[in-house]
């Protein structure tokens, strides 16, 4: 009996050392299973991690792809607007272009009638100027002609009339002399006369007896009247000496005047004969 018990005893304990055993072995386990669940969740997170980085590398991926999609339609948008403004401001400068075109063969056409219709007035314009001129040369021509004949018959009377004008002064001079002569002895004897009475009348009167005379010589076939106030001493010869040489002196004048005149008109008529050859000149070229 004690056997059993012992050997019941010995198995107990045999059997309480295996349950230890399988005791520990489960904690053991336990832990491992622990680890391994640990290890688990570290995998899990990691592929939580692992799924959200990509899909957070999807979506920016997929965001980048989107804003260079949105872009490059923009930017698309944008070239078809400028293009089509482009092609609008192509074509109103076309029209505008044609317009221009159009408006400058008008204005061409314009000015070649505009030119042909001066060419024909220049020409017509300087054939009037050369028979005008025609006409103004033979006109100075005529008249240069006419002053010079006029010239030389003024000449001629006025040589006739300094002659005449002697010939009349030597005549004037001996009646001048007579008269003089006839002056001086009424003169005598009126005075004589006139110391008488006023010797007897007026004994304290002074009188003045050398009166200034007055002669009208009117010359003929002149335009004017040659007044001579000459007391009695001054001599009729001085009086006509002084008379020729004022006529010499106007003869002079009138001389100067008409070849100063010629002169003009040489001057006139050869800056028309230029004036002429220059429009020929032009004409021809």
């Amino acid at each position: 009996m004690e056997a059993d018990v012992s050997e019941m005893r010995n198995e107990l304990q045999s059997r309480d050392s295996l349950w230890r055993r399988m005791q520990l072995e489960c904690q053991q386990l336990h832990t491992e299973l622990l680890k391994i669940k640990e290890y688990k969740d570290i995998c899990k997170n990691k592929q939580k991690s692992l799924i959200q980085l990509e899909e957070l590398v999807s979506w920016k991926q997929q965001n980048h792809v989107y804003r260079e999609e949105q872009s490059h339609r923009s930017e698309q948008e944008r070239t078809k607007t400028e293009i089509s403004d482009l092609t609008k401001e192509l074509h109103q400068k076309e029209i505008t272009i044609a317009t221009i075109m159009e408006k400058a063969s008008l204005l061409e056409r314009q000015l070649k009638m505009e030119l042909e219709t001066k060419h024909k007035l220049l020409a017509k314009q300087q054939v009037c100027n050369i028979d005008l001129c025609n006409k103004e040369h033979g006109n100075f021509t005529a008249s240069v002609h006419k002053m010079k004949r006029e010239n030389l018959r003024l000449q001629n009377s006025l040589v006739k009339q300094r002659n005449y004008t002697e010939t009349s002064m030597l005549g004037c001079m001996d009646t001048y002399r007579e008269a003089e002569h006839s002056y001086q002895t009424h003169s005598k004897m009126q005075g004589k006369e006139e110391s008488c009475y006023r010797s007897r009348c007026f004994p304290h009167l002074e009188f003045d007896i050398a009166n200034m005379l007055e002669h009208l010589l009117v010359l003929p076939n002149h335009g004017f009247l040659f007044i001579v106030q000459s007391p009695p001493e001054m001599s009729f010869l001085t009086t006509t000496e002084k008379f020729l040489q004022e006529e010499e002196e106007h003869a002079r004048e009138f001389e100067e005047r008409l070849n100063s005149h010629l002169e003009e008109l040489q001057r006139y008529s050869e800056n028309t004969l230029k004036k002429y050859a220059r429009m020929q000149q032009s004409r021809h070229t």
